[in-house]
């Protein structure tokens, strides 16, 4: 019982900081509803996007605070070959999975007939969205990770629901400011 107390009393205010981030990401999302429909397909592929910039972020989270509990990377900000060899595994399977996102979106799109407007702007667009989340969610979850296990916290306890609001938050805050630079 006192194992349950621990986790959702660190849990509980992370879990309405999130709810609060949701409530944000639909706000953004509807005042930006024009933007949006001009791109259906971008429309279609939205959920995916977020879940996989979200499930990618959870992985990370998870083998970050168990790097730390096991000892594999020192609690320092500092770079390791275990973070490398993370990052870059990490980004591979998001890059394969964004090809996967890509083909089946715009699969869907033709089969369906939903109008594709500048598709090579349209890859361009998600790439750089995908790959400016994962950066900086790399970044701010090694940090984030690290200042809470020195606290004597789960890490997994905050960043996972955190990271998972903050990754439906600004997918389409990015999708919208890369739609708006480049056309």
């Amino acid at each position: 019982m006192e194992y349950f107390k621990k986790i959702f009393k660190e849990s509980i205010i992370i879990v309405i900081i999130s709810s609060f981030m949701g409530l944000i990401s639909g706000t953004v999302l509807s005042s930006n509803e024009r933007i949006l429909y001009s791109f259906p397909i971008i429309l279609l592929i939205l959920p995916s996007l977020n879940s996989l910039i979200g499930d990618i972020s959870t992985v990370l989270s998870s083998r970050l605070t168990s790097h730390l509990y096991i000892g594999i990377i020192p609690p320092k900000i500092q770079k390791s070959d275990r973070l490398k060899e993370d990052f870059y595994g990490l980004l591979i399977t998001i890059l394969l999975s964004l090809i996967a996102l890509i083909v089946l979106g715009y699969s869907m799109g033709i089969a369906t007939g939903i109008e594709i407007v500048n598709p090579v702007l349209i890859i361009i667009i998600l790439l750089f969205t995908i790959l400016l989340l994962f950066v900086s969610m790399f970044i701010f979850l090694f940090i984030s990770a690290i200042f809470i296990f020195k606290q004597g916290k789960d890490p997994n306890n905050f960043l996972i629901p955190f990271v998972t609001s903050l990754a439906d938050f600004l997918t389409p805050l990015f999708l919208i400011i890369f739609i708006q630079i480049f056309i």
